[in-house]
């Protein structure tokens, strides 16, 4: 049986094709704009699905605990919501690699090296250091800087 793997808009920007049936999203359709990463997309013969509701949870989740939520768009959640139902994920975005690694998906990189360890993205006040979510520091005001570690 072929291997299935599931693609982001790098795939079809960069023209590699990796070996085994490809899988994209919706999302990600919407995403190319060029008429060559479009009709590479068929060229591909990559099946469109949308993901189930339970892997796109899941996939939040995951980009929650990580921190990379604040860097992925809803395009990069429903590539990875279907890779955690194929296994396989083939994309060049790092914070997509991270979230994948730590959920035990197999990353395939496109035309960029792939992530060498998994890191966590982390939201932390320049004035007096305190680690919280937002933009700025709910205790003095400051804004908040993300640090990857």
């Amino acid at each position: 049986m072929e291997a299935q793997v599931v693609a982001d808009a790098s795939v079809f920007i960069w023209g590699k094709r990796p070996p085994g049936e490809l899988i994209t999203v919706p999302a990600v359709e919407r995403e190319l704009k060029d008429l060559r990463s479009k009709s590479l997309l068929y060229i591909f013969e990559a099946k469109v699905e949308s993901p189930s509701r339970r892997a796109l949870a899941e996939a939040r989740a995951a980009a929650e605990r990580t921190g990379d939520i604040a860097v992925l768009s809803e395009a990069d959640l429903e590539v990875l919501a279907k890779a955690l139902e194929y296994g396989t994920l083939a994309t060049d975005d790092y914070a997509l690699q991270n979230v994948a690694l730590h959920l035990g998906l197999k990353v395939e990189p496109v035309g960029q090296p792939k992530i060498g360890r998994r890191r966590r993205r982390v939201q932390r006040c320049q004035g007096c250091g305190k680690a919280c979510q937002g933009e700025v520091c709910p205790d003095c005001g400051t804004p908040m800087r993300s640090r990857v570690i």
